[in-house]
């Protein structure tokens, strides 16, 4: 049989398959592997070494690897996790660039449908100068791969009748998250304390570190290290204009939303951030208690102008920086100090504050716990976020909650 006979038989034999006239498609066999047909399959790669594939990935998205976080598992029963990029041929490889793009870097496999002109190809080498193992579909041939049964996950069975529980779990887990982003904070400030303002502008230790983070959180899902590059630059004192080189070559949305920040700055004028924050949830409290301070928060954090900065992405800032960072400043402080209770409100208002936007990660949970739509609040949508990367990015079961839950 030949690779291109074996290539159309792979992409034919399952359901929805193209004419057999058709020729292969990438797009057809990104769809074959994301609905799970080579779960359970052992693949041998070009270089001898051989794969148990447990868990597919999730998309990776229009950017970077078509599949991330894969798991797999190798000859030895060790696990493997990493991403997993899919071509024709090898020859994808350098077409698309592959071998210089740092987002590759945390690749598992290279799968490729045929070996091209050469059976027997080199493993894939990446911008870290790292070699990636290559799999060729169609060389795994009769006796061929033995399949195992795919893998049904403890947290199925919390599917349908178990809301309740979820919930009280997914808040519990989403607590756990709160607190490791207190802890870093915390870590953060017993490191710089005592350290002189460099800047001369009457900001403390706590500000630098609140300025930076906001700059980074304000990159999640992009360029977040070119914009904690800004971040630092500007807890340093650099003026606005400062920012042009390190900013230049961040897409169009990292440029914006770096605008964003430097807004903030100029509406906090000669005030420190952290009082300019806190203030906005001592009156939003004062107001509406909790969800008073939630909301007067994001709306601290909102920046209009040119959508820089989003509801949404005021929100995510608020959960993942500016709560934490004030209950970790908060809490270090005397108990008779007149902000030592900004600990206590921080966190009824990470309690309060309303949904974030939903992501790959997010909706990959809600499909892995068989929820029709994500859960309600930021705090239980960040504990889908916590069991992703505690326990599901990796498939460790064992020591997943949900495995217990659902016993």
């Amino acid at each position: 049989m030949t690779s291109g006979t074996a290539a159309r038989k792979i992409l034919t034999a399952q359901p929805k398959r193209a004419a057999p006239s058709q020729r292969p498609r990438e797009a057809d066999l990104i769809a074959q592997w994301g609905a799970g047909v080579w779960l359970g399959w052992s693949l041998h790669a070009t270089d001898g070494a051989r794969y148990t594939v447990v868990f597919q990935g999730r998309p990776g998205g229009s950017v970077g690897p078509d599949f991330r976080d894969a798991v797999l598992l190798d000859a030895m029963g060790a696990r493997v996790t990493g991403d997993i990029e899919l071509h024709l041929q090898p020859s994808g490889w350098r077409a698309h660039g592959h071998s210089i793009d740092p987002r590759d870097n945390g690749l598992a496999l290279h799968v490729t449908l045929t070996g091209g002109r050469d059976e027997t190809p080199a493993a894939s080498r990446l911008a870290s100068g790292r070699a990636v193992p290559l799999v060729v579909l169609a060389s795994q041939q009769a006796p061929g791969p033995k399949r195992s049964p795919a893998p049904v996950w403890p947290c199925h069975s919390l599917a349908g009748g178990h809301a309740a529980l979820r919930r009280e779990a997914l808040l519990t887990l989403g607590w756990q998250r709160f607190e490791q982003f207190v802890a870093a904070f915390t870590t953060i400030l017993r490191a710089s304390a005592g350290e002189e303002d460099a800047t001369h502008r009457g900001w403390r230790a706590v500000d630098s570190a609140l300025v930076v983070a906001l700059a980074e959180g304000l990159g999640y899902g992009r360029d977040r290290l070119a914009l904690r590059a800004c971040g630092e630059r500007l807890a340093a004192g650099a003026p606005p204009d400062a920012l042009l080189t390190t900013i230049a070559r961040s897409g169009h949305l990292e440029r914006r939303r770096m605008g964003g920040l430097l807004a903030l700055m100029e509406r906090w004028g000669e005030e420190r951030p952290l009082l300019a924050l806190t203030d906005a949830l001592e009156r939003g409290a004062a107001r509406a208690g909790a969800s008073g301070a939630a909301r007067a928060l994001t709306e601290a954090l909102l920046v209009k102008e040119c959508g820089a900065i989003s509801a949404g992405r005021a929100r995510i800032l608020a959960f993942n920086v500016v709560l934490p960072c004030v209950a970790a400043w908060a809490a270090a402080l005397p108990a008779t100090s007149p902000e030592h209770h900004l600990a206590s409100l921080a966190r009824a208002a990470t309690a309060a504050l309303p949904s974030l936007p939903s992501n790959q990660i997010t909706r990959e949970m809600c499909r892995q716990l068989g929820m029709p739509h994500a859960p309600r609040g930021a705090l239980a949508q960040q504990g889908l976020h916590h069991l992703w990367a505690q326990w599901c990015r990796t498939k460790q079961c064992d020591g997943c909650p949900c495995a217990h839950a659902s016993g």
